[in-house]
C-alpha cells in the first residue's frame, strides 16, 4: 500500500469513528433544566392577606442550572430583588420592574440561599434554596379526576359539597395548608371564593372539601389552589380546574363532572448545550474541519 492510500484510510477510519461517536452522543437523552413559578397574587394593597407572603410560593427548592421565573398576577408593578427589606438589594439579580400580567426568568446556577423582597411595596419577601440534595420537604399536587360532588337539601336549602384529593409527594408532612376554591361562570363571574386549611402527611393523600350553599344552575369551572405557609415549601404550587354543570332538585344526590383541566406551573425545558441539535451540529462541524486539513495536506504533498 502507497504512503497516499494509507494516508487516505487513516483519514477515513478517523472520520468514521467521529461519526459513530456523534451518533452515539445523539442517543443520549438531553440534559433538562427545571423552570419554576413564583406568583405575585394579586391583592398587594392589603399585604396579600389572607396570605402570608405575596411571592407563592414563599420559598422554593430548584437545582443548579434552574430557572425560576416571577409572574404578576397583581394589578400593579412589583420587582423580585435579591437582598432583604431592612438592608436593601446585594446585587446578585434584579427584575427591575415586572409589569401587571408580565412575568420575569432568573437563572440560578451556585448552590445557595438567595432571598430577596420587592422594591416597590417593601412588604413582600421569598427565599429561593439552590441546592443538590433531593427535596425533603412537602410536595402537594392535586390529583387529577378525583373531584367528587354530593347534592343535599335540607329545608329546602341546597348544599352541594366538593372534594378534590391532593397528594403529597415530599417526605415531610404538609401541615395547615391554605386551600383556596374560586368558583366561576362562563363569563368569568365570581360565584364563590372560600379558602379552608388542612393537613397532607408525607406519601398520603387527603380529601379537600368545600360546601357552596344554594348554587344557582349553570355551568361553572372550579379553580382549586393550594397556598403555602411562610417557611413551607412546595416547589410546584399546582393549580386545578374542573368543569361542573349545577341542576337544581329536591333530592339529594352525586352529580357528575363535565370535565378536568389539571395543569402543573413548572415545566422542563433542554439545556441547549446539551441537546440533540446542538450534538449534530458539532460532530457535523468537526468531520468538515477534519476532511477540509485532510484535503489540505494531501494537495500540500502532491
Amino acid at each position: 500500500m502507497s504512503s497516499m492510500e494509507s494516508l487516505y484510510s487513516l483519514r477515513a477510519s478517523v472520520l468514521c469513528g467521529i461519526a459513530m461517536a456523534a451518533f452515539l452522543l445523539m442517543l443520549v437523552p438531553s440534559v433538562y433544566a427545571s423552570n419554576s413559578q413564583v406568583i405575585i397574587v394579586n391583592g398587594t394593597i392589603n399585604h396579600c392577606l389572607p396570605y402570608p407572603s405575596c411571592y407563592n410560593p414563599y420559598e422554593i427548592d430548584v437545582k443548579p442550572g434552574d430557572t425560576v421565573t416571577w409572574v404578576n398576577d397583581d394589578n400593579k408593578t412589583h420587582t423580585a430583588t435579591a437582598g432583604t427589606p431592612n438592608y436593601g438589594p446585594v446585587g446578585m439579580f434584579d427584575s427591575g420592574t415586572i409589569l401587571p400580567g408580565r412575568s420575569y426568568t432568573q437563572f440560578f446556577g451556585a448552590i445557595g440561599k438567595y432571598t430577596y423582597y420587592d422594591q416597590v411595596d417593601m412588604w413582600p419577601s421569598g427565599v429561593v434554596v439552590v441546592s443538590n440534595q433531593n427535596p425533603t420537604h412537602a410536595e402537594i399536587n392535586w390529583v387529577n379526576g378525583s373531584l367528587s360532588m354530593t347534592s343535599q337539601f335540607d329545608n329546602n336549602i341546597q348544599k352541594l359539597t366538593m372534594t378534590k384529593q391532593i397528594e403529597n409527594t415530599g417526605g415531610t408532612d404538609a401541615n395547615s395548608v391554605i386551600f383556596r376554591l374560586r368558583i366561576l361562570n362562563d363569563s368569568g363571574f365570581l360565584f364563590y371564593d372560600n379558602i379552608t386549611r388542612g393537613n397532607v402527611p408525607a406519601k398520603q393523600n387527603a380529601p379537600i372539601s368545600f360546601a357552596w350553599t344554594n348554587p344557582p344552575a349553570g355551568k361553572y369551572r372550579l379553580n382549586f389552589d393550594a397556598e403555602n405557609l411562610a417557611g413551607q415549601n412546595n416547589e410546584n404550587n399546582d393549580f386545578s380546574s374542573d368543569l361542573i354543570a349545577v341542576t337544581k332538585n329536591n333530592a339529594s344526590k352525586s352529580m357528575s363532572v363535565i370535565g378536568h383541566n389539571f395543569t402543573i406551573n413548572t415545566g422542563n425545558a433542554a439545556v441547549p448545550e446539551f441537546g440533540q441539535i446542538s450534538c449534530a451540529i458539532l460532530a457535523f462541524s468537526i468531520i468538515s474541519v477534519l476532511a477540509v486539513s485532510a484535503k489540505s495536506r494531501i494537495h500540500s504533498k502532491t
